[in-house]
């Protein structure tokens, strides 16, 4: 199934609970494509932020995760990072989170699973994984992950812009 389906596919099921959708950005904006998912999450808070649909921007601090949801129990969490899962610059992959362990570029050290369950999150949660290219400090985003950050944003824009009014 591809990423765009399977997105579909979970945002449609999450989206039956009264719990919000929560969407989070992680990576360094100073080491180049790691950025990608700070740069997604910065572009949806404007247009996607409601109260079935809540958008947090945590860069590198996932360690703080818990203190950015506070009480809010979501009924899915995505998070979106780089990734280095072998495929080409830009390329887009839904990933469990025991799957992108080890896989994301970010430079938090404690895998995402383990911080969601030390704070008590127990949704099913999910990466959307860019892959990266370079990710030298004080690098630019590449273009092959800057437009696949675009098509993510576009896409979930499109699909839960009726949530949001």
């Amino acid at each position: 199934m591809r990423w765009k389906e399977r997105l579909k596919a979970l945002l449609q099921e999450a989206l039956k609970s009264d719990n919000p959708v929560v969407l989070v950005g992680i990576g360094n904006t100073l080491r180049g494509d790691d950025g990608i998912g700070v740069k997604i999450a910065e572009a949806l808070k404007d247009s996607l932020e409601c109260s079935k649909i809540r958008v947090i921007v945590v860069e590198d601090r996932v360690d703080m995760l818990g203190r950015f949801l506070g009480d809010l129990k979501p009924s899915l969490m995505i998070f979106f990072d780089a990734a280095d899962f072998g495929g080409k610059p830009g390329e887009i992959r839904i990933l469990d989170l025991a799957e992108a362990s080890g896989k994301t570029i970010s430079t938090h050290l404690i895998p995402l699973d383990v911080i969601l369950k030390v704070i008590g999150v127990a949704s099913p949660s999910y990466v959307i994984g860019v892959q990266m290219m370079n990710i030298e400090f004080g690098g630019r985003i590449s273009e092959p992950v800057k437009v696949a950050g675009k098509m993510i944003v576009e896409f979930l824009e499109k699909e839960l812009a009726s949530i949001c009014r």
